[in-house]
């Protein structure tokens, strides 16, 4: 039972991990949509995204050393 709980467990830690690093870029994909931006701006919301979600990717990396 304790193998099967420990699975069940490290799946949803990966699910954890992969909505954390995955939120700022939905959010700016939302905020392109929902608010009907100029190009330039939506790429460079795009671009932050991107960067927010990059640094959490990295900073998450550091966490597991």
């Amino acid at each position: 039972m304790n193998k099967i709980i420990e699975k069940i467990l490290i799946i949803f830690g990966a699910c954890s991990v992969i909505m954390d690093i995955m939120t700022p870029i939905a959010i700016a994909l939302f905020w392109g949509y929902f608010f009907n931006l100029s190009n330039i701006a939506s790429i460079i919301i795009l671009v932050v995204g991107g960067l927010a979600t990059l640094f959490r990717g990295i900073k998450i990396g550091w966490i597991n050393k």
